[in-house]
């Protein structure tokens, strides 16, 4: 089984070379829209590792809490995954259990996942790509599959993810470990000491270690070491070996540890003067070279043991399944509650009484949100999708009127007047800039243009203008009813809205107020914003007809909150906690407009009248 380990270490300069040469577009996605939001990183043997380096780097470039956990945790213990971005790592993507925990992750809908995979074609990616906030990542590693433990694709899998996240990755002389490893022969036991950029080491050497079956591994901190943990080596001195592992971060409390040992305590020190991720690389290619020495002392190939039967009858046990008891359309709900417990009964008389009142609705029209509702973040400067577009065309030849509510301008106009057929025109209507410039698609005038057109409106310009950092970190354009601020780079909308609201201060009580997508935050004036639109359509259609509205940010400041605050809403993604609107119907895991084709497709319409009948909500 598996590959010679001495040939998969003479393979790693050439891993080197093919990950720093890599395009890390997909990857650099998945770390912007993951910003600004705690990062659970789930993988299992050797993907561990990476998945430990990971949780560091997000620390560290975007101060959020990460941890890095196994698939079962994941499995056992869901909660959280919902208010976190996720990262799975796996180098073929077919283990079971990371398959496992994707399905758990669908299952919570967590906002941002990431597969990462060195293998083209797998059942992982495959099943990541079916869900909208997933970002995969996955080629062929050019040296083939690794063998029984985990080398080439660790070591690009770090690279990949530490060139993600910024962090220069220089390509490291590849240094083969010196140490005398003869002090292993007749010890078998293990003690792993490290801190900062070194502890993926210590958890991949912990893993070979014991995996091989060359020594037990014991892990431990430097400092979490004093707490009582040293008196194994008083006990065992015999038998224990201390691995030091030394960074630039650590290197002094690593001295005043190493100092305090008994002579008769060996201690094989690995040490890098690189700071940093890079320096991760290069302690975890010198423990790769550790563990080939001890091999050599073992007579031992670690990349060829013999792997007993019920070894393989373990691996290939079924990780357990988690039905969720709850439905979805009451977990958003519950997830979206001021209450972190408690209110379940409320959500369902109120899913129960909205069924009831949105089957018994006699529709007119239809408002939507235009970005992320009827298509992608990714998506919006292109052409709707076909599918979207005939049903949106097939509601309008049966009668109804169709509302657009949108932050953007003439852009969607163009957009739509492009796919919809021009006799449908007179019945569509665009809410321009969040519903503060309303008129019928045919009308090319709109949206008006110019500069702020409120006294507010212009002193909020005048604010944030002045704000030199913010001019850095954004484009603001002004219209005439609100300013379009759009984030550059990695900088995130929702972690914008708190400055851009601190630096209006001045203008409290003059009815200035921001509202938040996923690409860019909109300060609009005193002036009504998307609900306008509902109003708007109102006027268009019988006094006994309901207005049935779609977005997907129904949470303040979500740009959709108040046109999901009407009496008959649904979200395709996020929701708000009022009990009797705002719900989100669709099965886990479905969102934006695959979630919007299933609403449109519940819509009946016939002689401008349309009826909506849900046929049930999904676990």
């Amino acid at each position: 089984m598996g590959k010679a380990f001495a040939s998969e270490l003479a393979s790693l300069e050439e891993t080197l070379a093919w990950a720093l040469s890599c395009d890390v577009q997909v990857l650099d996605q998945f770390v912007n829209d993951v910003a600004d939001c705690p990062l659970i990183a789930i993988g299992s043997g050797g993907s561990s590792t990476a998945c430990h380096l990971t949780s560091l780097l997000h620390r560290v470039r975007y101060r959020q809490p990460a941890q890095f956990t196994t698939p079962l945790d994941v499995l056992s213990m869901p909660a959280g995954l919902h208010h976190a971005g996720a990262f799975l790592a796996s180098a073929s993507g077919r283990n079971k259990d990371v398959l496992a925990a994707l399905k758990a992750c669908i299952a919570e809908e967590t906002p941002v996942v990431s597969i990462i995979t060195l293998s083209a074609e797998n059942p992982l990616s495959d099943a990541a790509a079916l869900y909208a906030r997933s970002r995969v990542f996955a080629a062929d590693l050019p040296t083939g599959k690794d063998g029984y433990l985990a080398t080439n694709s660790l070591v690009a899998t770090c690279t990949l993810m530490a060139s993600a996240y910024g962090f220069d990755i220089h390509y490291p002389e590849i240094r083969r470990n010196t140490v005398d490893a003869s002090v292993f022969e007749a010890r078998h036991m293990v003690q792993i000491l490290y801190g900062g950029w070194a502890a993926p080491v210590a958890t991949d050497l912990e893993s070979k270690l014991n995996e091989s079956a060359l020594a037990a591994a014991l892990l431990s901190d430097y400092r979490n070491f004093g707490h009582g943990r040293h008196l194994w080596l008083a006990k065992r001195a015999t038998e224990t070996i201390v691995v030091a592992l030394v960074a630039p971060g650590n290197a002094s409390v690593a001295e005043s540890t190493l100092r305090r040992f008994p002579k008769n305590i060996p201690v094989v020190r690995l040490e890098t003067l690189i700071d940093g991720p890079a320096g991760t690389i290069d302690l975890l290619i010198q423990a790769f070279h550790l563990v080939s020495r001890i091999g050599e002392i073992r007579k031992q190939d670690p990349g060829r043991p013999k792997v007993p039967e019920f070894g393989r009858k373990l691996y290939r046990l079924a990780p357990p399944r988690r039905r969720p008891s709850i439905e979805a359309p009451i977990q958003r709900k519950l997830w979206a509650s001021p209450v972190a417990n408690g209110g379940c009964e409320a959500f369902q008389n109120g899913l129960k009484e909205f069924h009831e009142r949105a089957r018994a609705a006699k529709i007119g029209a239809v408002a939507l949100d235009y970005d992320g509702t009827l298509c992608t973040k990714d998506d919006r400067f292109d052409r709707l999708r076909a599918d979207v577009v005939n049903e949106l065309s097939r509601l309008l030849e049966g009668g109804l009127q169709l509302g657009i509510a949108t932050g953007r301008g003439k852009s969607v106009r163009a957009a739509l007047q492009k796919t919809l057929d021009s006799k449908l025109w007179p019945l569509v209507h665009i809410g321009y800039y969040n519903g503060t410039d309303i008129g019928p698609l045919g009308d090319d005038a709109l949206p008006k243009t110019g500069g702020p057109g409120t006294d507010a409106l212009h002193h909020a310009e005048s604010l944030l203008l002045g704000d030199k950092w913010l001019m850095a970190m954004a484009n603001i354009t002004p219209r005439p009813q609100q300013l379009t601020v759009e984030p550059r780079g990695q900088t995130t909308t929702d972690a914008l809205a708190a400055h851009v609201m601190a630096r209006l201060a001045p203008l409290d009580g003059s009815g200035v107020r921001i509202v938040v997508s996923s690409h860019s935050l909109d300060v609009l004036g005193p002036k009504r914003g998307k609900g306008s639109l509902v109003s708007w359509l109102r006027t268009q259609i019988g006094i006994d007809q309901d207005v049935l509205c779609i977005g997907d940010r129904g949470a303040w400041p979500g740009n959709d909150y108040s046109l999901l605050a009407e009496p008959i809403s649904l979200s395709v993604d996020q929701v708000s906690s009022l009990t009797d609107t705002c719900w989100n119907l669709v099965p886990r895991g479905v969102s934006g407009p695959e979630a919007t084709l299933l609403y449109l497709r519940a819509i009946k319409a016939c002689e401008g009248v349309g009826t909506f009948f849900w046929k049930g909500s999904a676990r």
